[in-house]
């Protein structure tokens, strides 16, 4: 693999959007507006402001897309609707529903995860292109497989351990609120954590490739063409 400077044009697919914030926007519009209702209201009415908010603002992320002649893409559309569709839950059967269909969601992912292992089409190898730069030749190694087949049995592990914390936290606390607080904190840290693992894991299980430069100077790469593109950006405005 070569290690000459990426392109801005040679970026993967997760850096080329001109504003990946906005996929980000569905979720915060919802924590914000149900944040914000359930403590000047109530959580009923929390739920209700959370829905406006976050339809708000994917209408807006979508609008700017097409403003800019960017595709959709359908990571907004698809959390729009599952927040839509929890907030829904939460408003009919209650507050506990509305929690449980987090879990549900994790659920969900490490079973997936452990069934894409077992068709041979491990999920970390089918997301990895879209992060990092590999060639075909590093996709096609046995010690990518072996790699990527490890990193989505550990991802599924790591979903259902932390399944099993929220599931005993949503019986241990009274308040909503603070099962939320409590699970994103955990949360946050534990994913933090599990990020760099896995980038070490990747680097040392990656190495032996021949002509892999390193997930590491990888990034770097990357970081190098986002600033590149930032100041081609910035000079011709």
């Amino acid at each position: 693999m070569t290690t000459e400077p990426l392109s801005p044009d040679e970026l993967p697919l997760a850096f080329r959007s001109k504003s990946t914030t906005e996929g980000l926007l569905p979720i915060a519009g919802y924590v914000i507006g149900d944040q914000v209702g359930s403590r000047l209201f109530d959580d009923t009415t929390g739920a209700r402001i959370a829905i406006v908010a976050m339809t708000a603002a994917a209408s807006w992320a979508i609008v700017q897309r097409r403003r800019r002649g960017e595709s959709i893409g359908w990571w907004i559309p698809v959390v729009a609707l599952y927040l839509l569709g929890r907030g829904i839950a939460g408003l009919i059967w209650g507050e506990d529903v509305f929690l449980a269909t987090g879990i549900g969601l994790k659920v969900l992912l490490g079973i997936a995860a452990l069934a894409s292992v077992l068709i041979g089409r491990p999920l970390a190898g089918e997301l990895a292109p879209l992060v990092l730069p590999v060639d075909d030749h590093v996709r096609e190694h046995r010690r990518w497989h072996v790699t990527m087949r490890n990193l989505t049995l550990g991802y599924a592990l790591y979903q259902l351990i932390t399944v099993g914390f929220e599931i005993w936290l949503l019986g241990s606390t009274d308040s909503g609120t603070g099962f939320l607080l409590i699970r994103t904190g955990v949360g946050w840290l534990s994913g933090f954590l599990g990020f760099f693992a896995a980038v070490a894991y990747a680097e040392r299980g990656l190495r032996p490739i021949p002509d892999f430069p390193g997930v590491l100077a990888l990034f770097e790469q990357i970081g190098e063409a986002l600033e590149a593109r930032r100041l081609a950006q910035k000079s011709s405005s």
